[in-house]
C-alpha cells in the first residue's frame, strides 16, 4: 500500500512537471494567455502554482495593485506620460477646431501620425494609414511606456470639453466598471477575471449601429450588451430606431489605453488586414472595419472560453475561427458605454446637450423630458463634478485679463457645459460622427469659445514651464505630459501649434491655423464682458 501511494505520487509530480514544460513550450511558441488559460479548468489551484504572474494576469494597468502592496517605507511615486496622438496628414479649419479645443484644456501638445504621409500612409487615399501610422508611432517607444496612457482621435471631426486631467481620472474609474461588469456577465468575482487573463483596459467610442453593417459578422452580432438599462433611451415608437438603440458596437475615432495594450491591438488589426483583405470590398480601406472585426472575434471568444451562451441569431452567423488553438483574440478592449470620455453625435442627437449649473452646489436641473415619459417625467439633478469646478476654475483664474471683475466662482454658475442626458455626464470630447458640417456648429457653443485667444497664451506659457497634467496622484502616479512646447517666446510660437512624426518636426501656428484666425477668435474678439453681476 505505502509502495502504491509512492508511485502514485511520483506519477502526480512528473505530470506536474510535464504539464509545467509543456505550457512553458506553448507560452514561448505561443504567447497566448488565453489560450493556456482556457486549458485548465475553471477556478483551478493549478492556476496560480504553474503559471507565472505576467501570464495569470497580463495587464498594463497594474500599477496600483502593485502600491497596494508596497511596504509603508514606499518608493517616489511613479510618474507616467499622457500621449495626445492626432492621425492627420494635413491642416483644415476642422483640424483647428480640434487642435484650438485640446491645446485651451492643456491637453499634451499633440503628435501628428501620418503629417504629410505618402502612398500607404497618406490618410487622403486610404483610411489605414491611420492604423499604420499608429502602428508605427507604437513599435518606436520603448518598453518603459507600456503603462503610459494615449488618447488618439480622429483629425477633424472632434472637439474637447473637459481638461486631460479629467480624462484620465474617468478613464481608471470607467476601466474598473468596466471590469466589474465584465465579471457579472461571466458570474465570477473581479479577481478571477483577471486571473483568467480578462480585462478591459482599451476603450473606444460608443456606437448605436453597427458599421459597417452586416448582421451576421462577429462585430455585430457578438456584441454585448451595455450596462444601461434599455429603458434608458425611451421607448422605440419607430420613427428612428438608431435613438432607441443600445450603444453596444464600436467606434473607432476615439480611442484611450495603455500603450503596451494599444501597440498588442494594432498589430493584431493589421495582421487582420493582412489576412482578409478584400481590395473588391466596399470597406476595405475603413480602420473601423478591421478593428471592429478584432474586437468582435474577442468577445466570441471570450464567451466561449468563459463557458458562456453563444447567441443563437442570427442562425446563419459567421463564427471567427482561430487560425491556429493558440491565437491570441484577448485584447483588453471594451467599449466606453457611459460617454464619461466619449460622447459621439449619431443617435445621440435627442440625448446631449448644454446645460448651466446655476442652482445651489452648482447643480442643474434636467427638464428636457427625452424619454417621453409626459405625466410620470420627474426632472433629475445633476451636479457638477468637484475635480470639474478645480480643473476649470484653473483654466478661467489664470486669464484675469481676459474677463476683469470676474472669478471663476461667477463664471462657473453661468457657463453652459456639454451633458450626456441619460448618463449624466458631463462628457469628456465631442466626437462629430455623421454629417461633419455640424463641427462647425458645435464650437461656438464650448465653454472656451469667449476666450480662445488668450487660453492659448496661457497654455503655450505653462507647458513651456513644464506645468505637469495634475498636482495629485491618479492611480497612484503623478501624470505628465508627452509633449510639450518648445522653449522660446517669439511671437510666431504663441499661439502653439503640434508635433508630428515626421522626423520630430515641430509645426507652428502659423503654418497650422493662421489662415483661420478670424474664425477661430471670433468669439474672444466680439464676446461681451462678464461682471460680478453677469452678462453686461
Amino acid at each position: 500500500m505505502i509502495a502504491s501511494s509512492g508511485r502514485r505520487r511520483n506519477v502526480f509530480v512528473a505530470a506536474l512537471i510535464a504539464l509545467f514544460f509543456a505550457i512553458a513550450f506553448y507560452y514561448n511558441s505561443y504567447p497566448d494567455p488565453e489560450g493556456l488559460i482556457a486549458m485548465l479548468p475553471h477556478g483551478s489551484k493549478l492556476l496560480n502554482a504553474t503559471l507565472p504572474a505576467s501570464l495569470i494576469a497580463p495587464s498594463s494597468n497594474s500599477s496600483k495593485a502593485n502600491q497596494d502592496s508596497a511596504p509603508d517605507s514606499a518608493p517616489e511615486p511613479k510618474t507616467s506620460r499622457l500621449h495626445y496622438l492626432i492621425p492627420a496628414s494635413q491642416p483644415n479649419l476642422h483640424f483647428c477646431y480640434n487642435l484650438v479645443s485640446s491645446a485651451v484644456n492643456r491637453y499634451p501638445v499633440p503628435t501628428l501620425l501620418g503629417w504629410h504621409g505618402v502612398d500607404e500612409f497618406d490618410a487622403a487615399k486610404t483610411h489605414l494609414a491611420k492604423l499604420r501610422t499608429m502602428e508605427r508611432y507604437f513599435n518606436s517607444l520603448p518598453p518603459d511606456e507600456d503603462d503610459d496612457l494615449a488618447i488618439i482621435v480622429d483629425g477633424y471631426d472632434i472637439l474637447i470639453q473637459l481638461p486631460p486631467e479629467i480624462m484620465v481620472e474617468r478613464y481608471f474609474q470607467v476601466a474598473e466598471r468596466a471590469d466589474a461588469h465584465l465579471a457579472q456577465r461571466f458570474d465570477i468575482s473581479v479577481g478571477e477575471l483577471h486571473r483568467r487573463g480578462l480585462r478591459q483596459t482599451v476603450f473606444l467610442g460608443p456606437d448605436k449601429i453597427c458599421w459597417p453593417i452586416d448582421p451576421v459578422a462577429p462585430r455585430c452580432w457578438s456584441a454585448p450588451e451595455s450596462p444601461i438599462a434599455p429603458t434608458a433611451w425611451g421607448l422605440d415608437k419607430g420613427d428612428n430606431a438608431m435613438f432607441y438603440a443600445d450603444p453596444r458596437w464600436l467606434n473607432s475615432g476615439t480611442i484611450m489605453g495603455p500603450i503596451g495594450d494599444l501597440r498588442r491591438y494594432i498589430a493584431a488589426t493589421m495582421d487582420e488586414i493582412r489576412a482578409t483583405h478584400d481590395p473588391l470590398y466596399e470597406f476595405r480601406e475603413s480602420d473601423q472595419y478591421y478593428m471592429a472585426n478584432v474586437w468582435g472575434r474577442q468577445e466570441y471568444w471570450r464567451s466561449r472560453v468563459m463557458g458562456s451562451d453563444i447567441p443563437e441569431f442570427p442562425p446563419d452567423k459567421i463564427i471567427p475561427a482561430k487560425t491556429n488553438p493558440f491565437q491570441t483574440t484577448e485584447y483588453h478592449v471594451a467599449i466606453e458605454y457611459e460617454s464619461a470620455l466619449f460622447q459621439t453625435r449619431a443617435g445621440y442627437q435627442p440625448y446631449f446637450g448644454y446645460m448651466q449649473f446655476n442652482e445651489s452646489g452648482l447643480t442643474a436641473k434636467l427638464t428636457a423630458d427625452v424619454r417621453e415619459e409626459g405625466p410620470f417625467f420627474q426632472p433629475p439633478t445633476i451636479k457638477m463634478p468637484k475635480s470639474i469646478v478645480a480643473s476649470l476654475s484653473k483654466l478661467y483664474d489664470a486669464i484675469p485679463e481676459a474677463h476683469p471683475g470676474s472669478t471663476s466662482a461667477d463664471w462657473l454658475s453661468v457657463v453652459e457645459l456639454g451633458v450626456n442626458f441619460i448618463t449624466h455626464h458631463i462628457y469628456g470630447l465631442w466626437h462629430c460622427t455623421g454629417p461633419k458640417e455640424f463641427v462647425e456648429f458645435e464650437y461656438p457653443t464650448l465653454w472656451f469659445y469667449p476666450y480662445v485667444k488668450s487660453l492659448l497664451k496661457a497654455a503655450v506659457r505653462a507647458s513651456q514651464a513644464g506645468e505637469p497634467l495634475t498636482h495629485k496622484l491618479i492611480d497612484g502616479r503623478k501624470w505628465v505630459p508627452k509633449k510639450y512646447y518648445p522653449a522660446g517666446d517669439t511671437p510666431d510660437d504663441e499661439f502653439g501649434g503640434a508635433w508630428t512624426d515626421l522626423d520630430g518636426e515641430f509645426v507652428a501656428w502659423r503654418d497650422l491655423c493662421q489662415p483661420h484666425n478670424d474664425l477661430l477668435f471670433e468669439g474672444e474678439e466680439n464676446r461681451p464682458t462678464l461682471g460680478a453681476g453677469g452678462l453686461v
